[in-house]
């Protein structure tokens, strides 16, 4: 067997086992998918450092003109997109063992993980575009069940998923067949669009659709938050906040700057930007209302898609190279805080801030890790989310789009604002009486979330490493080189921001600070009252200030109208989902009001039908 078929079939076949062992021995299941993810991962470093390969072979001819190969490439972008695939699914799976543990949740959770490995690696390796799009379904589906092993309401949240991504993939396979039909391919390696013309423009959108959607970016985001709150940590942690954001980034660049080559200042890449800028802007301001914490971090992972498709959308090649780098620091720094969130709920019983409160000593682990992803994801130095913003602000200032970095940026500052109120509701409030027993999740729940906020620094202090080794190789490489980018290997990794000097600089402060703080007579100032630190227990009993009320000058001190307009945007007054719901559901109560199982109403529908009928006769004859 080829090796990159094997890396799909693999853990496709090996997904069988687990559905046949029982429920009380789901964990001997997960400690089994485990040692399937740790192949994969081991594989994909073999691959990622062995160099391109490709295998095809002829299956039968498409309407006896277009011949159906199953194609299968490897090179730099979709080896290094295969290896974070892998380490994601090892850091879900391990991290499954010890959530799922006192969960009534069946073995077959372990088989669903293990296929959802196999398609992606379907959807990155795939080199024909109906392959990719096969395993895109397959991913589809999966999720659907996925979704359906949730909490209460998830029959609803599942259901939504699947009709909006089903729909963008529906999209997707209207783009695929323009393509087919106006360059006779679907051999990604070998297209070459040039969107020009009505054809190339409309299958370019159509594809697009499919990309934003799979990604989570607006208007096509609505199913994240709504799966948000009902969905396990573990497969939230796996899907939307790593896998979904890699491939659809990943199809988003091939498609942008490979197959059409979209150019800076286009019209098409206006477009981007503009859906980039709206989806940061508009799902912070929503993550910044939210109560639930799952939920919250749900509307940041669809605001952080915009960094995304704006850099990559933008066709400047410094902020190409930010939204791809993005790309990878969102999945490492969005799946930790969901990890996160699903320890504080194993130990809480809740994600709701209102009713959370001072776990900073009583989860130290947790709450270290928490904290250094959610400076991460507000963009504070020296930490990899600031590093590849920093990379998005300078290709908005090189190409002049001055709107846009300020959307950037301003984004940036509510994500901060938000995660302030995180971490003040969950962690550093007071706690309630009923969490005095609260302790620190399994090492098998805590080790994933380590290593996460490890790369978190890593690749903040460090930046230059990731860049050089996974990202401008991948844009440089021979891979994306349609797009007229100039030397791209020559774009700075650092430009005006030096990780390592300014992260040493910082240091040096603290230090700093630590010295003049303990030799200027620190006790003059020193008061004795009992304040909240990490959960300290005050002596009023009454007094609590919960996180949420910090947003309260948002929604209440702006007036009726903005207060009115977020929680319209709370209940999806906006969404298109819910919209064309509304539609239908108009519909069938106005077919409900015309067949009411009265004979006499019949009766009379048909006298109009005949009179109508007769009148029509009448004006022809």
């Amino acid at each position: 067997m080829h090796e990159l078929l094997s890396i799909i079939i693999v853990p496709a076949v090996a997904g069988i086992v687990p559905i046949f062992v029982p429920r009380r021995w789901k964990v001997v299941a997960g400690v089994y998918s485990l040692a399937v993810a740790a192949w994969v991962l081991l594989r994909s470093v073999a691959l990622y450092g062995g160099g391109d390969a490709a295998w095809a072979k002829f299956l039968f001819n498409l309407g006896g003109q277009l011949p159906f190969v199953f194609g299968l490439r490897l090179y730099h972008f979709s080896a290094f997109v295969l290896l974070f695939v892998a380490i994601f699914a090892v850091l879900s799976i391990l991290y499954s063992i010890g959530y799922l543990w006192s969960k009534d949740k069946p073995s077959l959770y372990y088989s669903f993980m293990l296929w959802t490995i196999s398609a992606a690696a379907g959807v990155v390796l795939a080199d024909n575009l109906l392959i990719l799009l096969i395993f895109w379904e397959i991913l589809t589906a999966l999720l659907f069940f996925l979704t359906n092993m949730g909490e209460k309401g998830h029959e609803k949240s599942a259901a939504k998923a699947f009709t909006v991504l089903g729909l963008s993939d529906a999209a997707m396979l209207l783009g695929i067949v323009l393509l087919w039909v106006t360059k006779g391919t679907l051999t990604m390696s070998g297209l070459s669009v040039s969107a020009g013309d009505p054809f190339s423009v409309a299958a370019f959108i159509l594809l697009f659709v499919g990309a934003i959607a799979k990604a989570g970016a607006m208007p096509f985001h609505s199913w994240v938050p709504e799966m948000a709150v009902s969905t396990p940590a573990s497969i939230m942690a796996f899907l939307p906040a790593s896998l979904d954001k890699l491939l659809g980034i990943y199809f988003l660049a091939r498609i942008s700057l490979d197959i059409f080559a979209i150019r800076a200042g286009s019209g098409l890449s206006l477009m981007m930007m503009i859906v980039g800028a709206a989806t940061i802007i508009f799902a912070v301001l929503m993550a910044l209302v939210q109560h639930n914490l799952k939920k919250l971090l749900s509307f940041h992972a669809v605001s952080q898609v915009g960094y995304m498709v704006m850099g990559v959308g933008s066709g400047i090649p410094i902020a190409i190279v930010g939204g791809l780098f993005h790309m990878l620091n969102n999945a490492i720094y969005k799946s930790g805080l969901f990890l996160g969130a699903g320890a504080v709920e194993k130990r809480a019983g809740t994600t709701e801030l209102d009713q959370l409160g001072g776990f900073a000593r009583l989860m130290p682990v947790t709450f270290i890790t928490m904290a250094i992803a959610a400076l991460s994801i507000s963009g504070i130095p020296p930490m990899n989310g600031f590093a590849s913003k920093w990379l998005i602000y300078q290709g908005m200032l090189e190409g002049r789009h001055i709107v846009f970095l300020v959307v950037a940026i301003f984004g940036s500052a509510l994500t901060l604002a938000s995660f302030v109120k995180v971490i003040h509701s969950v962690f550093l409030g007071r706690r309630p009486e009923r969490f005095a027993a609260v302790k620190e999740v399994d090492f098998s729940m805590q080790l994933p979330m380590i290593f996460l906020a490890i790369l978190c620094v890593l690749f903040g202090i460090f930046a230059q490493y990731p860049l050089e080794r996974f990202i401008i190789p991948s844009v440089s490489g021979g891979e994306l080189v349609n797009i007229s980018m100039g030397n791209i290997a020559t774009v700075p990794t650092d430009g005006f921001w030096s990780p390592g000097a300014a992260t040493a600089l910082i240091v040096v402060g603290i230090i700093l600070g630590l010295l003049v703080y303990a030799f200027t007579g620190r006790g003059a100032y020193r008061t004795d009252e009992n304040v909240w630190i990490g959960g300290n227990v005050m002596d009023n009993e009454e007094i609590r200030v919960p996180g949420t009320h910090f947003y309260k000058t948002v929604t209440d001190d702006l007036g009726p109208a903005v207060k009115t307009l977020f929680a319209d945007g709370d209940k999806g007054a906006a969404d298109g989902y819910n919209i064309i719901g509304r539609m239908g559901n108009g519909v069938v109560q106005l077919l409900r009001a015309i067949h009411n199982g009265n004979l006499s109403t019949y009766l009379a529908w048909i006298v109009i039908g005949l009179g109508i009928l007769a009148f029509m006769l009448i004006f022809k004859l």
